[in-house]
This record gives C-alpha cells, structure tokens and sequence, in this order.
C-alpha cells in the first residue's frame, strides 16, 4: 500500500494538528500513525472530516492509554479512535458527521492540558542535568583546567562536533521555550473560557525559519563531522612527506619501529579540520641495543596563528605529567616563538601557526634536554611556509 508521511506540528500545537490533519484528509490523506516528528497516511477519498486531539496524562508508573470507558464514550457520539503519541489521542469525525465537540465548558478541557503544560516546563531539565553530570564528573576527575584544556584542544580537534552539541541545545532550549509558551497560553485561554481554535489561520512563518534553520545547522555539523573523520587517515611514522612532526631519528636515535610494553604499534594519525591540521604522532623505536624508546606527540598547523599561545596553554593542563600546567616553565629556545618544559618529560613548543606537545619520558629522564628537542622542531618547522 502506498503511504505518504508529512512533518507535523509540534505536540503543544493542539487546533494546528487538528487543522493538519483536517487538511490532509481534503487532500486525500487519512492520517493512520503519528511519530516523533512525522505522521503517516494512507490514500483515501478526499472528504471534510474532522479531527480532534484529547490529551490525557496517566498517573506515575502508569502507560499513557485512555480508558477504555472514555473511548467508548467517544465512539457512541461520533468519534472514532485513530492514533496516538505520548500524551496526545487523536479522534476522527467523518465528513457531515454530527458528532459533538468533547467539551461544551473550555474551563474543563483546561484541566486536562494541566500534564501538558508540565512537560513543557521541566523538558528542558534532561539536556542540563546530562551536561551538569558530564562536566561535574570530568572536573571531579581531571580537575577544572584540565577538563577546560581538553574541552579547548578537542574543539581544535574536531569543531564540527562541538558546534553540533551547541546548536542542539540552543535548538532544544528555543523549542522547548516556545512549547511552554503556547501551552500556558492555550491553557489560559481555556481557563478563560475561551475555546480552543480548531483552524487557526496562522501560519508561523518566523518560527518554522527558526526551527528549519537551527535543525539544519545540527544536521550540516554533523555531516561535517562525518565528512573530517572519513578524511582522517593513519600511517607508519617513516611514511612522513612534508609533515610538521618529528621522528626520533631527528633526535638522533637509530633502530627498528616496535611496539609498546602495551603491544601498541608506532603510528601517525593526521585529521585535518576546520580549524587546523593535526597529527597524533606515537613512535616505539627498538635500538641496536636491544632497548625499546618512544615518544608522543600532538602537533598542530592552525589556519589562524593567533589561536597558537591558547592552545599551547590548553596543552599544558592536559599534559600527562604536568599537574594541569602548573609545573611547566619558560624555556628560551632559539628559532620558535615560545617553549616549556616540565622537568624534561614533557614539552610544549609554538612557531606560527604551528604548536607541538611532545612527552619523551620513554627516552629516559637523564639522558633527555629539552632544547636539542626544540632545536629540532624549529629546523622542522623552518621547512614549511
């Protein structure tokens, strides 16, 4: 059977969904399911029917089905039971049907919206409490700055993700806004003694631009997201063409590619992204020896260089030994623009555009000075534009 599905009115937008599916049925549509965000129908002879929406909220722990003394009400003066979605029931009146309205007294189908209007008051508790939970755990784990230095290293990571989650909830918090305000209106209205508005006129242009707008913007972020992880791509260290890292023959050391204690490979992950070019840099080298050295590093090109003194500074508070920046100091290294160390394990170094994280503790703590490192890297760097 041939189906046909339409976006609907939002759930607080009672006479607009009555109206809705009205329409449809002129135009040769019977409403048949209603979804989160969609409605099914199915083909039928255009007619004049009516459509009405009852609103019923169960008690606690309870599903949200109508009595069945109520539906058998409904039926025995007109109605017919068609579909329901969470707090809304949907009835049908076919065309020149007499039956009556479900409430003569506006006041008393107030009382019915009281649920309703609940919902829209608390919807937008889920998405805080899930990012008071989020944030207040990571800072009870890594402590404030290093929770904000890797919130700032991962925007530079992957910004298409982080402007997705910021625009769902501004566009959560702007639905769930409006949603309040046009159920307490309704519900005032009624209180009022006015009633409710089984086609409404208007047409909403400014809030649909609005929602469009918001929703396509999550949608583009995380097509963009998906689009930056599909071009990330992981090579062998010895790979490098014209890349900004360093190996550790540029150190010096001489040997085979091996593994970690952990078993990991050496391997260099470049993910380019709206904001930089960065590679995730992890060699093990096995020297002649027989001794196994590593190093890690998170190197950055940034499309703009005045990002560069703020992401070395989020570099220093995630750094793995580094307290959260606090034992990271100045060091004067010729041909780059500024340099730290944390007691030659770690070092967090920035030229230009580019800005580089790299912990060599693996190389041994006695046998390790930072400036050789530094010297490298600007050499390094020099090679590029």
């Amino acid at each position: 059977m041939k189906y046909r599905y339409r976006f609907h009115p939002g759930d607080y937008e009672l006479g607009e969904n009555e109206k809705f599916y009205g329409d449809m049925e002129a135009r040769g549509w019977r409403l048949v399911k209603r979804g989160g965000r969609l409605s099914k129908f199915t083909p039928a002879e255009p007619s004049r029917a009516r459509y009405r929406i009852e609103v019923f909220a169960p008690g606690f722990l309870e599903q949200s089905v109508l009595p069945e003394e109520q539906v058998a009400v409904f039926a025995d003066c007109g109605w017919e039971y068609v579909t329901d979605r969470g707090l809304l029931h949907i009835f049908r009146a076919p065309a020149g049907s007499d039956a009556p309205e479900f409430y003569s007294d506006p006041a008393q189908q107030a009382e019915t919206l009281k649920a309703l209007r609940k919902n829209t008051l608390w919807g937008w508790s889920p998405t805080l409490l899930w990012l008071v939970v989020y944030l207040g755990l990571d800072v009870l784990m890594k402590g404030s700055e290093r929770t904000l230095g890797d919130l700032q290293r991962r925007f530079v990571q992957i910004p298409p993700l982080y402007f997705a989650v910021g625009f769902t909830i501004l566009w959560q918090l702007y639905r769930h806004t409006r949603d309040a305000w046009i159920i307490t209106r309704t519900y005032r209205r009624l209180k009022n003694g006015v009633p409710l508005d089984h086609n409404p006129r208007k047409r909403h242009v400014l809030h649909k631009v609005v929602n469009r707008t918001l929703e396509g913007l999550v949608v583009l972020c995380l097509l963009l997201t998906a689009a930056q992880l599909t071009a990330t791509r992981s090579t062998d260290p010895e790979d490098r063409t014209d890349e900004p890292y360093l190996l550790l023959s540029d150190l010096g050391w001489q040997g085979k590619q091996g593994v970690s204690i952990l078993g990991d490979e050496s391997s260099v992950t470049h993910t380019p992204s709206l904001l930089a070019d960065y590679w995730d840099v992890r060699e093990f080298l096995k020297t002649p020896a027989g001794r196994t050295v590593w190093m890690y590093q998170d190197v950055y090109r940034l499309r703009d260089a005045g990002m560069a003194r703020l992401l070395a500074e989020a570099s220093m508070k995630t750094a793995t030994f580094g307290d959260g920046g606090k034992k990271f100091r100045p060091i004067a290294a010729t041909g780059l623009d500024a340099a730290w160390t944390n007691n030659h394990l770690e070092v967090v170094a920035v030229k230009g555009p580019y800005v580089a994280y790299i912990s060599y503790i693996g190389l041994g703590h006695d046998s390790v000075d930072p400036l050789p490192v530094c010297t490298a890297l600007a050499e390094r760097w020099d090679a590029f534009p």
